[in-house]
């Protein structure tokens, strides 16, 4: 039976998944990936290991196929982390280690060229997640390394030169590096002059779902894959997890529980707020508006790592669920403000940071657990409020998924404080 694959590479891990004609999962792989910190709110990978963990998953998954007698793939689609970026140089080799959508280092560089106008143009209002400020930062402490930049590619860009050998990205891959005109989804002149960048230096935009290129016979020898095998553009993970969800339509969002919780809606109509950001749709020429908690599961595992101090395991995340459950309702007055590498929608505060509020000699891990939790949702709150205000569309249904929607007890404190009716997506992997 034919099959295709999706890619999914992001922060942690590369993912593949191989589904026939029907949706049904016939095989999945996936390796592990690692980020370094060299300095305090850094994050890097290099993008050489991202090619490693895509190209160590599709062998593990072509090799799956071949052993259950699947014919082989007839096509892939990319996702992956967002406004993460590497600069290459003209032989193709980065000239440093990749800048994270997590990393916090630009500041200055928010402060000085963040503005309406770049709001405006680039969807995105100014913050810690945008590629663009990232490359000022580079540009102007890095000169040497921006003097060498040849290309500048998205996850998924470089995915796709490693699997093609073109310089090419989906429209829904490009667009967090904001750099493009979201109004006309091409690069944006004014943009990529305020980088300091010329279009050279940039990849060839394709629509979502639109064949960009096919495997090239260096990389059929890698990955197992047939050679000339269609490569489609895809879309980030946030974008691609709502159309899994099937949000597309008013009325519903999708709530992704991961290290940054992201609340999306489908909009047919280009528009930018102070409420979520505007990126590109898996869908052609639509929408997808987001609004961020930075730190949203990431709040959960730090406490499990510096407070707890349990291991990282389904049994520990269990384990704090059933702790939460023990505290009353309130935390016994304990709050927590999930900023802890900083506040994105509305404020996008780049400069914010976490708190525990009213931490008294009286509360313990199970209050604190709880507090955790019920911030969280508060922000749920807010963000999902902030859209309804802005768009004059409400929110009625809301798709959760990602790991954190796993745990019971969390998604319950969500439903009671949101106050909108919930379900989980079958696959909550995102």
């Amino acid at each position: 039976m034919s099959c295709v694959l999706a890619i999914d590479c992001s922060t942690t891990a590369a993912k593949v998944v191989a589904f026939e004609s029907t949706g049904r999962v016939i095989a999945t792989a996936r390796a592990r990936l690692n980020r370094s910190s060299p300095h305090p709110g850094w994050g890097e990978q290099t993008a050489e290991s991202w090619w490693v963990a895509t190209r160590t998953a599709l062998l593990d998954i072509t090799k799956q196929l071949a052993a259950l007698g699947e014919e082989a793939p007839q096509a892939l689609c990319i996702t992956h982390q967002r406004e993460t970026f590497v600069c290459l140089d003209d032989q193709g080799t980065e000239v440093r280690p990749g800048i994270l959508w997590l990393d916090t280092r630009a500041h200055e560089q928010i402060a000085r060229y963040g503005s309406a106008e770049v709001h405006r143009i680039s969807g995105k209002p100014p913050g810690t997640t945008p590629s663009l400020y990232k490359i000022l930062w580079m540009k102007e402490n890095e000169p040497e390394e921006f003097a060498r930049t040849a290309m500048v590619l998205d996850v998924g860009g470089y995915l796709v030169y490693r699997l093609t050998g073109e310089f090419a990205t989906s429209t829904a891959s490009a667009d967090p590096l904001s750099m493009m005109d979201m109004a006309s989804f091409t690069w944006s002149d004014e943009l990529i002059s305020l980088a300091g960048l010329s279009p050279a230096q940039l990849p060839r935009l394709v629509p979502p779902g639109s064949e960009i290129a096919s495997v090239s016979a260096e990389a059929a020898l890698a990955t197992g894959l047939p050679v000339g095998m269609p490569v489609i553009a895809g879309a980030g993970d946030g974008q691609s997890a709502g159309l899994g969800a099937a949000v597309v339509s008013a009325g519903n969002a999708y709530l992704s529980l991961g290290t940054s919780i992201v609340i999306g809606v489908h909009s047919n109509e280009y528009g930018t707020a102070q409420a979520y950001r505007t990126l590109s749709s898996p869908i052609a020429g639509a929408y997808t508006l987001e609004a961020l908690i930075a730190a949203g599961a990431l709040s959960i595992s730090w406490f499990r790592e510096k407070i707890a101090e349990l291991p990282d395991s389904s049994t520990a995340d269990a384990a704090l669920g059933e702790l939460a459950s023990t505290a009353p309702l309130g935390s016994r007055g304990l709050l927590f403000l999930p900023y802890l590498t900083s506040a994105e929608t509305p404020y996008w505060d780049a400069a914010a940071r976490g708190a525990f509020v009213g931490l008294g000699d009286y509360h313990g891990h199970a209050d604190m657990i709880r507090a955790v939790y019920e911030g969280l949702a508060m922000e749920i709150r807010l963000l999902v409020e902030a859209i309804e205000l802005d768009t004059g569309v409400p929110i009625t249904t809301l798709t959760a998924m990602g790991g954190a929607s796993q745990s019971s007890v969390f998604l319950q404190i969500i439903t009671n404080v949101v106050k909108r009716h919930i379900t989980v997506a079958a696959e909550t992997e995102t």
